[in-house]
């Protein structure tokens, strides 16, 4: 008889105990996504869960130390820092040409020593003046180690304002920060990988990353084929899934085991208007909601062939994350909605996993505009 495995649902590790404590909420978004994520584990959702003696959400030295004599899933802490950190997305992407060509050379890393001292906003407006008209309009200076955009601090009209003075002591203290050009995003997606012990590469699927008007991810969307196999749907599927077989790779050779997943984004030019794809931004070295987001769409594979049918050539579109009032289960419509924790009446507000024939039906039940313009 197996024994259950010690789950560390960890949520916001990466920024010390306030992120910790802020994930852990009652209610909140990352406590519904802990408990879904402990539930991948009840039966194992992915074959590489199986036999687990101790996981968490993120592999810092403190989840080492609370598991002490169980052996923790994945890559050890130090070789997660490593490549959980920004720094190390942007520069595999410049070393691999992932990088957009209108963002060559302006995509810059800032060491935290740089970030320190009478000198650190000077070091900014230094590197601002050497970019582009247009890439001064409007930037960003966001933290190399967090998560969902939190700590993140806006620029325009090239200059250092008074709230990224006053965040340059925060930002040096948490590792240092990334200088980029604020783009005009249409679409965001992800790559959902895994690392094997001995350092085989898998991709789990591609996904499209739904977000709230302010930017927050809301859940996940996508396309399912015959094979119940998810893509994004977007344009730059292809481009995605490169650049995520190429991040597999190099974090496999530095070391890194276990689930993992890149983050990228179709954007609007602003030197011509046209649709550009920036395949590689950041890597998580780490499980996150997308890893869940596949758990439950793999959980729920035999319900939805059995339900709606999945024949050769067909493609099914999907959502998951929170739910949205009046629309119910119907096989004759080729639509299946699953609530993913508590009973149906939790489709109203809790986390579902919506399968349609129709994408019309997902994007009427988001009221997001189409991800592939």
């Amino acid at each position: 008889m197996s024994t259950a495995p010690r789950l560390l649902a960890n949520l916001g590790a990466e920024e010390g105990e306030a992120g910790i404590a802020a994930a852990a909420r009652p209610g909140s978004e990352a406590a519904i996504l802990a408990e879904l994520w402990r539930g991948l584990f009840d039966p194992p959702a992915f074959s590489w869960l199986e036999g687990v003696e101790a996981a968490a959400w993120w592999n810092d030295e403190r989840a080492e130390r609370e598991v002490a004599g169980l052996k923790l899933s994945g890559a050890g802490s130090a070789i997660v820092r490593r490549l959980h950190d920004k720094a190390w997305a942007v520069n595999l992407a410049r070393e691999e040409r992932l990088e957009p060509p209108m963002l060559r050379g302006l995509v810059t890393v800032l060491e935290p020593e740089e970030l320190q001292g009478a000198g650190a906003a000077d070091r900014i407006s230094e590197v601002l003046a050497g970019w582009p008209e247009w890439a001064q309009e409007r930037f960003t200076l966001k933290p190399r180690i967090g998560t969902s955009g939190r700590g993140r601090v806006a620029g325009q009209t090239g200059q250092v304002n008074d709230a990224m003075r006053a965040a340059l002591a925060r930002l040096a203290a948490s590792g240092g920060a990334v200088l980029e050009p604020w783009l005009d995003r249409i679409a965001d997606a992800s790559a959902q990988l895994h690392i094997a012990d001995d350092g085989v590469v898998t991709l789990l699927g591609t996904l499209q990353i739904v977000t709230t008007p302010s930017g927050q991810p809301r859940g996940h969307r996508g396309e399912l084929d015959s094979r119940g196999r998810p893509r994004t749907g977007l344009d730059e599927e292809e481009a995605l899934r490169e650049a995520g077989g190429i991040a597999g790779v190099n974090a496999a050779a530095a070391g890194y085991r276990g689930p993992c997943g890149i983050d990228a984004f179709a954007f609007r030019s602003a030197e011509d208007g046209h649709r550009c794809f920036r395949p590689l931004v950041e890597f998580n070295a780490r499980f996150t909601s997308g890893t869940v987001a596949l758990g439950q769409i793999r959980r729920n594979l035999p319900r939805i062939k059995a339900e709606l049918g999945l024949a050769p050539g067909e493609l099914f579109h999907f959502y998951v994350g929170r739910g949205g009032a009046g629309l119910t289960s119907d096989a004759e419509a080729g639509t299946l909605v699953v609530p993913l924790l508590g009973g149906i009446e939790a489709a109203e507000d809790g986390p579902v996993l919506l399968v349609a024939r129709n994408r019309e039906v997902v994007d009427a039940w988001l009221s997001v505009p189409q991800g592939s313009a």
